[in-house]
């Protein structure tokens, strides 16, 4: 019994389910915690002089996937290209700009940023969306151009550069 009662009570300080999410979601992410939980009690048995919290280890497994996911997109994009593909790339804009910047949106390496044009959809030929710093500035400006790479909708002038 004492193994059960810490794993819930492991599982309770991070939970992933939230009040919006329907049944068979939150079945697959309390078995998905489950299966972290499981990890991490075999790695700290493994490793007896890792004191690795159980958040530190979550974030860990993230980062790595994350990483490992990267790197397997870019293997198949340069598998493309070593074949020969004509194809080029659209750039795709999300239907809802990301909540949070990601981390190297702000790194200082605008070559790899490039502002594009919204593209028009069936209600909107010239959709307009809020940019994302006069927002964060209590500014109600709305712009036409989103980065390709990060999907954020920036003024060409003052907020991008």
């Amino acid at each position: 019994m004492q193994g059960a009662d810490t794993a819930d009570q492991y599982l309770a300080y991070y939970p992933f389910i939230h009040k919006t999410v329907t049944w068979p979601k939150k079945v697959f992410f309390y078995l998905l915690q489950c299966c972290l939980f499981n990890s991490y009690v075999t790695f700290s048995k493994n490793n007896p002089n890792s004191h690795k919290s159980f958040l530190d280890f979550m974030s860990d497994i993230t980062e790595n996937l994350i990483h490992t996911s990267d790197a397997v997109s870019s293997l198949s994009s340069s598998s493309d290209e070593l074949q020969g593909s004509s194809r080029t790339p659209t750039p795709t804009s999300p239907k809802h700009a990301p909540k949070n910047d990601n981390r190297g949106r702000l790194d200082g390496k605008l070559k790899n940023h490039k502002l594009v044009h919204i593209p028009p959809t069936k209600n909107y030929k010239t959709p307009k969306r809020k940019c994302r710093l006069c927002v964060r500035k209590n500014i109600k400006k709305e712009t036409i151009f989103l980065c390709a790479q990060c999907g954020v909708p920036l003024h060409p002038k003052g907020c991008y550069t």
